[in-house]
């Protein structure tokens, strides 16, 4: 599976999983994956908006 520059971005910033991750529950890996996609995905949303503000403005439209 391939990743966009963002989400490539979002995942070294945020991390995947560590090695402890191995020895905790499966709830607890549940919820560091939730915890994980939000980040993440609040990361690439921001990004997103900022590029997409930088292109309206080289434009003149803002």
């Amino acid at each position: 599976m391939t990743r966009t520059l963002l989400q490539e971005i979002a995942h070294q910033i945020f991390g995947g999983k560590t090695k402890s991750s191995h020895f905790r529950n499966k709830r607890s890996q549940d919820y560091e994956k939730v915890m994980y996609k939000m980040k993440q995905a609040a990361f690439e949303n921001k990004k997103a908006y900022e590029i997409a503000k930088l292109r309206a403005k080289s434009k003149g439209w803002i």
